[in-house]
């Protein structure tokens, strides 16, 4: 999901993309384990320039997982770390949520979080959930049939968000922005 604000922050940069790839180990025989290990192979398998690299905070400290990232990679990168869960980067978007659910024009109200403080939500998958079930506007078994479409549904909102701008509020994207900005001002004076 976070190939949309990365493409987002991209352009809003005016950067363009020549290529773009996102590792995938599900081929792999023996998956690494290791952070370090993980990001040895992927660019072996996905030569690149600039890597993005994600790890959700959840249960560790937002600095120890920056920490760990910038100790396990020694080439050029930008950390992503959203506070707790990447879907929390997703709760901004009322008009996203709606078509993702297949409810367009849906009247009933929904409680989006403000976004200086989606950060701070326990569960972000959760809310995202249950605000794709309240804009469906639907009850008993087609709920339960909806319930069974909510990972893709989720993947949909990502893919439907074209502005990200209202999370500069939250401090986590805050950091991937000005970390984007450090790694392009490296790449414009080498």
């Amino acid at each position: 999901m976070l190939q949309y604000p990365i493409r987002w922050a991209l352009a809003s940069r005016n950067v363009a993309l020549e290529q773009e790839s996102w590792a995938d180990f599900t081929h792999v025989k023996t998956r690494p384990a290791s952070l370090s290990e993980r990001v040895a192979l992927a660019l072996e398998l996905y030569p690149a320039d600039l890597l993005f690299v994600h790890r959700d905070a959840e249960a560790v400290p937002w600095a120890d997982r920056i920490r760990e990232i910038r100790e396990a990679v020694t080439h050029p990168h930008v950390a992503i770390v959203p506070v707790r869960m990447t879907e929390a980067w997703f709760l901004h978007d009322e008009d996203a949520i709606r078509r993702a659910s297949g409810n367009v024009n849906g009247r009933v109200p929904l409680e989006l979080p403000n976004p200086k403080r989606v950060e701070s939500i326990a569960d972000p998958k959760r809310t995202l959930f249950d605000l794709l079930r309240t804009a469906s506007e639907k009850r008993g078994r087609r709920l339960s049939q909806l319930d069974r479409e909510l990972g893709k549904m989720r993947a949909r909102v990502g893919e439907l968000v074209r502005d990200f701008e209202a999370l500069r509020a939250a401090p986590a994207f805050q950091e991937f922005l000005l970390e984007l900005d450090l790694a392009l001002e490296r790449f414009t004076k080498d």
